[in-house]
């Protein structure tokens, strides 16, 4: 499993990188357990590292913004989930993390335990929420007359009604992977993602993935995508 975590502060690194080697113990070995650590965005885009299976990103950097961060990382590691662990829990800021990628929100004031949790649910193809980001209302449908599924047949919906090729994309949407990586991951088209996409809002009645998220969390239907 490689890591890459992009903090400042040294003192967490260790305790970071417990986490990271529990979870790594509690996984396969598909690859071999590696720690990068960079104390900013510069630095982390300089390391002889040419892939990488998570980045744990702090959100706020001495040398970039959170969201151009994630937007250069991305980049740079597109096939990586990006998780944000940070101190600030503002319901809100965690929305536009999500918004702009990110495929969880770690609190700082959060145990080892369920940091390790929350990791293992990133990694297991799903996307991570503190509690606290549901403090924030759900996002309503763009239009009444959009929102097709109601919020208790969403789970159903998901597993029964879309087909395994949308819900693979849609999976890989949630997670925040661009739409070139998820059609080259799957071998289609980038306009057969953007079709099968539109058609999962639409049914859903909302405008974007996080939208889409919120959704599936307010329907207690978060795990409908995970093995996807």
């Amino acid at each position: 499993m490689r890591v890459l975590f992009v903090d400042d502060h040294e003192v967490i690194w260790s305790g970071m990188r417990g986490v990271v080697e529990r979870l790594a113990a509690e996984r396969p070995a598909r690859t071999p357990f590696e720690w990068h650590c960079a104390h900013c965005l510069s630095e982390a885009l300089a390391l002889n590292v040419q892939v990488l299976d998570l980045v744990l990103l702090d959100y706020h950097l001495p040398d970039a913004e959170c969201h151009a961060a994630m937007r250069a990382l991305r980049e740079r590691f597109e096939a990586a989930p990006i998780v944000i662990v940070s101190g600030d829990q503002s319901p809100d800021r965690i929305r536009r993390a999500i918004e702009s990628g990110a495929a969880g929100y770690i609190p700082k004031v959060m145990s080892q335990g369920d940091m390790v949790a929350a990791l293992a649910f990133v990694m297991a193809r799903g996307v991570y929420l503190p509690p606290v980001a549901l403090l924030e209302p759900v996002p309503a449908p763009a239009t009444a007359d959009d929102a097709q599924v109601p919020n208790a047949e969403i789970g159903s919906f998901v597993t029964a009604e879309l087909s395994p090729r949308q819900r693979q994309v849609f999976a890989r949407a949630l997670r925040g992977k661009p739409n070139k990586v998820i059609a080259r991951e799957l071998g289609i088209a980038e306009g057969t993602v953007k079709v099968h996409l539109a058609m999962v809002f639409r049914a859903l009645g909302v405008r974007n993935r996080t939208e889409a998220m919120y959704r599936l969390l307010a329907a207690e239907a978060g795990d409908a995508l995970e093995r996807w």
